[in-house]
């Protein structure tokens, strides 16, 4: 079986060749099909090489608590404060958190949630 930089080098010729797949195939030991189907998967192996994965977390803003502290300080928490949850659990998040440390924390989450 050729490997994917066989391939590859199949197909770059075919492309630079300007013939269909039939015609750049004929007399080869390989099918039109076959060319077809590895430029399709080398353009998609090419095309998701350099996306990042990327994790949607949902992001509730919650209320204040209970016991109601003075107004102008539940505005200023409510304003400076969110929850992420990522793995079924619940992380608050005040302004001027740790960026190091809320990253170690998702990242724990994110692996919990995965082994699940």
């Amino acid at each position: 079986m050729a490997s994917a930089l066989t391939w590859a080098r199949r197909v770059a010729a075919w492309r630079a060749s300007g013939r269909s797949s039939e015609a750049f195939c004929r007399g080869k030991p390989y099918t039109a099909g076959g060319l077809r189907h590895w430029a399709y998967q080398l353009r998609r192996k090419d095309e998701t090489a350099d996306v990042p994965v990327v994790r949607i977390g949902r992001v509730v803003r919650r209320g204040s608590p209970a016991v109601e502290p003075p107004r102008s300080e539940v505005a200023t928490r409510e304003a400076a404060t969110i929850v992420v949850e990522c793995g079924g659990a619940q992380v608050a998040v005040r302004a001027g958190f740790d960026r190091a440390t809320l990253a170690a924390v998702l990242e724990v989450l994110r692996g919990r949630g995965a082994g699940r």
